[in-house]
């Protein structure tokens, strides 16, 4: 009789074992190549909460040294850049059989640091300066999100978004770096267009 208890209670924690597995939430590891023209790297880590919702958390890395030719023609210029930052969204797909229909919808928020050095230019006088920005913003995305081989991910996202920057330096000019979408002090709306390329877990 123990026999038959023993063998009755192992299948019942082997179907209770495969019920688990069935219901496990994925996690997707991604790199966003397009922060490269930034001199920055950028990793997504996705987890899944539930069977149509995501949370997202996008840690960034910049590091970039260059010479300032004709810094007074381009206010991007600098010499040394370092910083960080972290995007957090919510993704919702549409479907929840999402890996057939990779259609979603995410929303979020993001946080920059940069510390820069650059040269000022002020009159006639050439000014080495330093500076720290900070860039807060909000997010609202589109995308479509492609398995392969229930291991590959690739996502492919649109979207708009608005930045809002403050910097402290040095220099008398702290509109410097506030030219265009890649500006590191850029303050204002932006058009999203990406890709990640990611690994499941």
């Amino acid at each position: 009789m123990k026999k038959y208890l023993l063998i009755l209670l192992a299948l019942f924690s082997l179907l209770d074992l495969l019920a688990q597995e069935r219901e496990k939430k994925e996690t997707i590891y991604s790199f966003v190549p397009q922060y490269l023209i930034k001199h920055g790297i950028r990793v997504d880590i996705e987890k899944q909460v539930s069977p149509r919702n995501f949370v997202q958390i996008c840690p960034q890395f910049y590091l970039s040294e260059r010479d300032e030719d004709n810094f007074w023609e381009n206010r991007n210029a600098y010499s040394y850049l370092i910083g960080g930052g972290m995007n957090l969204y919510h993704k919702i797909f549409a479907f929840e059989d999402y890996k057939t229909y990779g259609l979603y919808l995410s929303y979020g928020i993001s946080y920059n640091f940069f510390s820069i050095d650059y040269t000022d230019y002020s009159g006639e006088t050439d000014l080495s300066a330093s500076g720290t920005i900070h860039k807060a913003g909000a997010d609202l995305l589109v995308g479509y999100q492609f398995f392969i081989k229930e291991k590959l991910s690739i996502d492919i996202y649109t979207g708009l978004g608005t930045r809002y920057s403050i910097m402290e330096a040095d220099g008398a000019d702290t509109d410097r770096f506030n030219t265009g979408y890649t500006g590191y002090n850029y303050t204002g709306n932006i058009m999203q267009l990406g890709i990640r390329i990611g690994v499941i877990l």
